[in-house]
């Protein structure tokens, strides 16, 4: 059985914030996140055995905004995994989350291209273009590479087609934001999958992407800009 490494990255956070201390004490706040850390760790065995988890002690948008870092929250529902990221390396506008035990989301733009970690990850992508998802009715095609149980690499080509659904408000995280919403539909003789973004100006403010048919799909949430 694969191992679903998945912890919280804001446990560095709490690491750096202790940096420049002559004396450094444990803060309320390196108590929370690391509570939250050891619940997701817990919470995604829980979920491979088949039972239940407690929920994560809760942390707040201030508790997150004192670090003023960017922060990107990840869901992988299947899993049962929850964890919040942070930035571990930038390329112009490919920008690689990461977790505490180096767990990696990459994404272009907000459109996710890559993983590293969670056993079967999608090893890399040919994605469209934040610009071509806006493009109501554009088309594109779409491939993915997955690495499978077996280390196999397979090869998945999708042809896709764009709709914008509309206007909404959504919450991320106790904050309401005004955002367009992005159907991404896919298709292939086999099937067919579909991505959904919810965008506000030049960013993914929310999204619900596909990382691979072993991981599912992930939801992420720009949490802190």
């Amino acid at each position: 059985m694969m191992r679903i490494r998945l912890a919280v990255g804001l446990m560095a956070l709490v690491a750096l914030a202790a940096c420049g201390s002559d004396r450094p004490k444990a803060s309320p706040l390196g108590q929370i996140i690391g509570n939250v850390a050891k619940s997701t760790i817990g919470k995604v065995g829980s979920r491979r055995a088949g039972t239940a988890a407690a929920a994560p002690a809760p942390v707040t948008r201030a508790d997150l905004e004192k670090f003023n870092l960017p922060i990107l929250r990840a869901t992988i529902k299947a899993r049962g995994a929850d964890a919040f990221l942070t930035v571990s390396d930038t390329k112009g506008n490919v920008v690689t989350w990461a977790t505490t035990d180096a767990t990696t989301f990459t994404l272009r733009d907000g459109i996710l291209i890559q993983t590293r970690g969670l056993g079967p990850d999608l090893m890399s992508a040919q994605a469209p273009s934040l610009a071509a998802l806006l493009t109501d009715g554009g088309t594109h095609q779409r491939i993915y590479f997955f690495l499978g149980e077996d280390d196999q690499t397979t090869r998945r080509t999708y042809d896709c087609t764009v709709s914008v659904v509309g206007k909404e408000t959504i919450e991320v995280f106790a904050r309401a934001h005004a955002v367009t919403r992005i159907s991404e539909e896919c298709v292939r003789p086999q099937g067919k999958i579909t991505n959904d973004y919810w965008v506000e100006g030049p960013l993914i403010r929310k999204s619900r992407q596909l990382a691979s048919g072993g991981t599912g799909f992930i939801d992420f949430e720009r949490v802190v800009d």
